[in-house]
């Protein structure tokens, strides 16, 4: 990886069909969805030559955290509140956080 901020966003535009600009923009709010982060990390994988986690793209959900994270870096600009809880991440995977006779 050359520049890991570019070589992320270029990914990202690859991925969601869209150029992105916004290097600090959550990957969801910018039209990705729980598949599409699968496309996602096999794209990071094939540049970086590692495992990246699922779990990790989830915690860093932007272009500057996920090269940090690429990087071993901290991702200095990005939002403390960035990162997707639990209860967003049920939601995006479509669990609804019920159990079978509606309790919640």
């Amino acid at each position: 990886m050359t520049d890991p901020i570019e070589d992320v966003r270029r990914i990202w535009s690859t991925v969601l069909g869209a150029e992105v600009q916004d290097v600090d923009v959550n990957f969801f709010d910018a039209g990705g969805h729980s598949l599409l982060v699968m496309v996602l990390q096999e794209h990071l994988e094939e540049i970086t030559g590692r495992e990246v986690a699922i779990e990790d793209l989830f915690e860093h959900p932007t272009v500057r955290a996920q090269a940090a994270l690429l990087t071993d870096r901290p991702a200095t600009a990005a939002p403390a509140d960035t990162a997707l809880g639990g209860r967003d991440r049920s939601r995006l995977l479509g669990r609804s956080g019920t159990t079978p006779g509606g309790a919640a």
